[in-house]
């Protein structure tokens, strides 16, 4: 690349701008989406109640808490 390519170049390029990069502002938003993720998550496995299975009816009522006058 010649002097007269150069100028040419940078006379294109002045109008040019690019906006300086945000590296924390993405980090931010990526730990930001991971922890709500972790939350929602937790939030949605925490409202599942466990249902008695009629396979083995003595673990489900372990599992659940049952009384062990309900146990088999």
């Amino acid at each position: 690349m010649d002097s007269q390519d150069q100028e040419l170049l940078d006379k294109q390029l002045r109008h040019l701008h690019v906006a300086p990069r945000r590296d924390g502002v993405v980090i931010a938003t990526i730990v930001a989406v991971f922890l709500g993720g972790i939350i929602i998550g937790g939030a949605l496995a925490k409202s599942r109640e466990l249902a008695p299975s009629a396979v083995n009816p003595q673990l489900a009522s372990v599992l659940i808490g049952a009384p062990p006058s309900l146990r088999q």
